[in-house]
């Protein structure tokens, strides 16, 4: 059973000492991310699952990926005391890879359900993602015009509480937006496909020409 999934956006700049000294933007991201994380452990989850992306420059790497680390230094910070289980893809995954990743996780998460004899298991998500990085003049991949109308359409999915809407994302332009959180999304899109949630807002903003918005899914009941 989903207890609830956040989506945070991944900017090393939340990690610490990253800015040297408080940045006001930064800091209202930041407690956006905790308020939102917050209300995600008060519903009660007895595991976490952290979906993160691993950018190119980190795929052959040792360490986990800026995107875990900071999921887990954001759960820690809101006081997380359940198991945390990191799952990272790469950011260039394909669409289909996406979407199976999720699905196994959903798949597994009923089979430790049957195995403890517990069908009512709560398993939280938090997904690190970040949309366009293409929105201004002084963003990291300058401005292009389709940044915004793209980010909307993550946003309408995002607000509408829709999987389906995630997992039509389009790969390929993504990756000319600089859409960092294109594939975790579509993780998040295999693991829920099929449910229903009703969302709630917490940010949404590009103060540094990448989009960074905060939203949580709570579970619809059943009908």
């Amino acid at each position: 059973m989903i207890a609830g999934v956040v989506s945070c956006p991944q900017p090393p700049l939340l990690l610490p000492g990253r800015t040297g000294c408080p940045v006001p933007e930064v800091e209202r991201l930041r407690t956006a991310c905790l308020a939102a994380i917050g209300e995600l452990l008060a519903a009660g989850p007895e595991s976490v699952v952290l979906i993160g992306g691993i950018a190119a420059a980190e795929v052959d790497r040792p360490a986990e990926p800026v995107s875990v680390r900071l999921g887990r230094h954001l759960l820690d910070d809101a006081g997380c005391s359940v198991p945390i289980r990191p799952v990272a893809i790469r950011a260039d995954a394909g669409v289909e890879e996406c979407l199976a990743t999720g699905r196994q996780l959903a798949a597994d998460a009923a089979d430790a359900a049957d195995a403890t004899a517990a069908p009512g298991r709560r398993i939280g998500c938090l997904v690190l993602a970040d949309g366009s990085a293409r929105r201004g003049l002084k963003a990291p991949g300058y401005l292009d015009p389709r940044a915004a109308p793209f980010d909307a359409s993550i946003e309408a999915a995002l607000r509408a509480g829709d999987p389906a809407g995630l997992a039509a994302l389009d790969a390929g332009l993504a990756a000319e937006l600089l859409v960092a959180g294109r594939a975790a999304w579509q993780v998040l899109a295999g693991a829920t496909e099929g449910h229903r949630f009703r969302a709630e807002t917490y940010y949404l903003d590009d103060p540094f020409g990448v989009w960074y918005p905060v939203v949580a899914w709570r579970p619809e009941p059943a009908e």
